[in-house]
């Protein structure tokens, strides 16, 4: 289920429970209950994993905590009551802040755990995610899916020659040369050390080429300059466009990873497809 389908069935959940839970606690003003039952209105914001959520959902249930006190049978001891109102809207608070809390960190994590640390560029593990969900909306609506694989060429003369912290300035770079040439809807992620892979949603081998072609030409013509060293390289890249339904995500990748092979058996510094339409 996507994250805007989940969130929405858990706000209309909220919108049936409330008149339940109302209920429930008007039926035992005086009790433990009594407008504890709200906490499952923040609850539920949490599961939205929506901050803002959160914070609405712990008003409404304050609202209705204060509401529920004035609305009381009558006969009720007043500060037993006040008490109890007072302990539902220190649970729905404590509730509301330790989960506002724990979302916001995640907000903060989850970029980290989605991107290269070195490159900022997207990491193999979302990589592997999307190019699942892509194959998937392949299969549905048709629309043609490509993916390259970049592999630098003797890269390690870079490392032994100028050092790593020369080899992650180069990898940086690399990084921004690609960002270049693709479009928001691409993804550019460093699956390995000195390995990279854009997966290009409707797109065709025709046009996933050309884009090969345009970043291999932009990092062949590139002055890398780092502190007293300047050098130059170049990238090998495989590209492939699934064409068989029956392909799963290692299968799809093997085929480009074939490309890079045959690309790096054959002189690197090019591209091979594993098709041309023509």
């Amino acid at each position: 289920m996507k994250k805007n389908t989940r969130i929405n069935v858990l706000l209309l959940l909220s919108l049936l429970l409330i008149p339940a839970l109302f209920s429930f606690d008007l039926y035992f003003p005086l009790g433990i209950a009594a407008g504890v039952p709200y906490v499952a209105l923040v609850l539920i914001g949490l599961i939205t994993q929506q901050s803002k959520i959160v914070l609405v959902m712990a008003l409404v249930g304050t609202i209705l905590t204060v509401v529920g006190y004035f609305l009381s049978p009558e006969g009720d001891v007043p500060i037993v009551a006040i008490i109890n109102r007072g302990l539902a809207l220190f649970a729905i608070w404590s509730v509301a802040i330790v989960s506002f809390i724990h979302l916001k960190a995640l907000d903060r994590l989850e970029p980290l755990a989605r991107r290269d640390q070195l490159t900022n560029l997207y990491n193999r593990h979302y990589f592997s995610s999307e190019i699942v969900q892509q194959i998937n909306l392949w299969r549905r609506h048709q629309q043609p899916l490509s993916v390259l694989i970049l592999d630098v060429d003797f890269f390690k003369n870079i490392n032994d020659s100028y050092g790593h912290i020369t080899g992650d300035y180069t990898l940086q770079t690399l990084a921004s040369i690609f960002l270049k040439h693709v479009r928001d809807v691409d993804t550019v992620a460093r699956i390995g050390g000195e390995e990279f892979a854009i997966l290009l949603p409707s797109t065709a081998i025709n046009g996933a080429m050309n884009m090969a072609e345009r970043i291999r030409l932009s990092v062949e013509a590139y002055e890398f300059k780092y502190e007293s060293f300047e050098f130059s390289l170049t990238v090998s890249i495989g590209v492939t466009e699934i064409t068989d339904e029956s392909w799963s995500v290692i299968e799809f990748l093997k085929k480009a990873d074939e490309m890079l092979y045959k690309a790096k058996k054959t002189g690197r510094n090019r591209c091979i497809a594993s098709h041309i339409n023509n």
